[in-house]
């Protein structure tokens, strides 16, 4: 009886010091993605001014297996979802023609993040395209862990739609 409340003690304790550092982790993060696409930053913006038109080359769209619904505000500024992790809001705070779109998003527990889509033109035919975003993930002790993995991910995502959006804007 006594290993047994010594293996369950040894066990708890792991699990406290793991959960205590988690907790003392950094949960904020800023990321970024940039790309040169052969198009002027006229063409790459009518394709970011609206959400709707996200749905071209945003890998959060309906053609997604996890996006159940997906409603547009009648300006498309905002728009909502509902997928199988949650529900989610997006809305533009700030549109600069043919420079930048500005948007915060907000998903399940998560806190808000902010986001910027920046258009620098490099020449005629040339654009890079920079995707940055900034917050902070929920608390929690295990939430500081996952940090790392956030960010990663979100950046093979925002890859994806820059990559689409060359596509669409130089065939």
């Amino acid at each position: 009886m006594i290993y047994w409340l010594r293996l369950f003690g040894l066990i708890f304790l792991v699990i406290c010091v793991i959960a205590v550092i988690g907790a003392l982790l950094p949960r904020s993060y800023d990321f970024e993605v940039k790309q040169t696409i052969s198009a002027s930053p006229e063409q790459i913006y009518q394709e970011i001014e609206t959400l709707p038109k996200w749905q071209a080359w945003s890998q959060w769209s309906l053609e997604s297996e996890t996006v159940k619904s997906l409603e547009y505000s009648e300006d498309g500024l905002s728009q909502t979802w509902t997928d199988e992790r949650g529900e989610g809001n997006l809305w533009i705070t700030e549109r600069n023609e043919s420079q930048s779109v500005n948007y915060s998003m907000t998903f399940a527990n998560f806190p808000e993040m902010k986001s910027t889509i920046e258009l620098t033109p490099l020449n005629a035919r040339s654009t890079e395209v920079r995707w940055r975003s900034q917050g902070q993930l929920p608390g929690g002790p295990f939430y500081g862990y996952f940090g790392p993995f956030f960010s990663t991910g979100m950046k093979s995502h925002y890859q994806y739609g820059l990559s689409k959006i060359a596509k669409i804007v130089a065939p």
